[in-house]
């Protein structure tokens, strides 16, 4: 008879992989995670009352989703994808709508991070439905930001704006004393975060003014997150560097580049090795500055090492 006690455990061991993830990226995290699941399958097939069942769903749902994202960090597309499709079905079994709204923003996170903004609006607007379902608020203000990074991204300005302001909305009329533990990251450094990214990238598809709204962001970003958070903090030092770049200012460029670099040599994370690649590519464009070219070659060296 499954107990209580197992899915006590399961979520607790849950909750630990998510903060290793956090602070030192996914690849450390796969053996842990690999091992977890193939302990914890077997509970599914375990009698138990119906309330207790419903709770190893989530569960279940909730490490195959951490599964899914630490293989997408680690760059394990196609593992990355199954994970998360057992989590949706396992969310949907214990009929969860945040969790799936949950699984569907980190399956859009994967397309938007390959290249394919339309394929990840799609699975953010699945999300916001099951958000809507929810009625959460912090589920939908994850969602709606993501989505306007993604239009920035194709340097659709009008509809990242529109979508920033209404996930900053949605963040302020959300009740943090019920955030589940799978959007517990996103706090209002994140959110920064998010909004410094909007207009990184929208310095680079719809002008450079954008860069002068993006660096004051990611600067709170970057000085909200502490050592649980470092996989985060060097995303936002490669988005300054990169928008310093951008906007000409090459000096605080560099030097911002070489923290995102020094941060990036303690996470184990290909997705951070893949967002290096483009500052790289913005420093070369500097040719006649030493340090452009210096950060350029250090990053490309990194990478080729990986």
């Amino acid at each position: 008879m499954l107990s209580v006690l197992d899915i006590a455990r399961l979520e607790e061991d849950v909750r630990s992989l998510r903060e290793m993830d956090y602070r030192r990226g996914g690849e450390p995290c796969l053996d842990r995670i690999r091992y977890r699941i193939r302990e914890s399958v077997p509970l599914l097939v375990t009698s138990a009352p119906e309330k207790v069942r419903r709770r190893l769903h989530v569960a279940m749902a909730d490490l195959r989703n951490l599964a899914g994202w630490v293989c997408f960090d680690a760059g394990l597309v196609d593992n990355a994808h199954n994970h998360f499709c057992h989590a949706l079905v396992l969310a949907g079994l214990a009929r969860d709508d945040g969790l799936t709204a949950n699984v569907c923003y980190r399956l859009g996170r994967m397309y938007l991070h390959h290249g394919q903004p339309d394929e990840a609006l799609r699975y953010f607007d699945l999300g916001q439905l099951a958000a809507a379902r929810s009625g959460n608020q912090l589920d939908a203000s994850i969602l709606s930001v993501n989505a306007a990074w993604a239009h920035a991204k194709k340097g659709a300005e009008h509809e990242a704006r529109t979508l920033l302001d209404r996930g900053r909305e949605q963040f302020g009329a959300a009740d943090r004393a019920t955030e589940a533990v799978w959007s517990a990251f996103f706090t209002a450094g994140d959110l920064s975060a998010l909004a410094g990214a909007v207009h990184a990238d929208l310095a680079d598809t719809a002008g450079r003014r954008h860069a002068r709204t993006a660096v004051p962001l990611l600067t709170a970003a970057i000085d909200s997150y502490g050592e649980d958070m470092v996989r985060s903090r060097t995303f936002s030092l490669i988005l300054l560097s990169t928008t310093h770049l951008i906007a000409g200012d090459v000096e605080s460029g560099v030097s911002t580049g070489l923290r995102a670099l020094a941060s990036a040599g303690v996470v184990g994370s290909a997705r951070v090795r893949d967002r290096l690649r483009p500052l790289a590519a913005h420093a070369r464009t500097h040719r006649a500055h030493t340090g452009a070219q210096d950060l350029a070659r250090r990053i490309d060296a990194g990478a080729g090492a990986s």
